[in-house]
């Protein structure tokens, strides 16, 4: 009876572990820090499917106050993961990249350079 109940525990645990980490976009800090070093040289329009160094099919860039709900609502995603704290912090963006089900990765960029957008796989700064 004991093996039966380590079993299921372990199960559980397992599918837990799955739950909370499995698909979980990660921030790539390397990129944002490529982004600002684009920005600081006067690019206003930077191409991401260059920049990047992984498989995305669908990028967007979320402002201050904006939800985890709002992300997947307007992807059609499941988003799982860092959000740089954009829900409760004014001064960043977030930058999502996702495939069809799910966010891949994140960047976090500062509002100090302006405002930005999305429009044809290419970083905007909107002045």
């Amino acid at each position: 009876m004991k093996k039966i109940v380590y079993i299921f525990l372990t199960i559980a645990i397992v599918i837990l572990f799955a739950e909370l980490f499995w698909n979980r976009a990660s921030q790539d800090t390397i990129l944002s820090k490529d982004i600002h070093s684009l920005i600081q040289q006067g690019e206003n329009q930077i191409d991401l499917t260059t920049l990047t160094d992984f498989e995305w099919i669908a990028v967007n860039v979320y402002g201050p106050y904006t939800t985890n709900e709002m992300i997947e609502d307007s992807m059609g995603i499941q988003f799982k993961g860092d959000n740089g704290g954009i829900d409760v912090l004014e001064d960043r963006f977030l930058l999502v990249f996702a495939n069809e089900k799910n966010a891949l990765k994140t960047a976090v960029l500062s509002r100090k350079y302006g405002d930005y957008t999305v429009k044809d796989n290419k970083f905007l700064i909107v002045e």
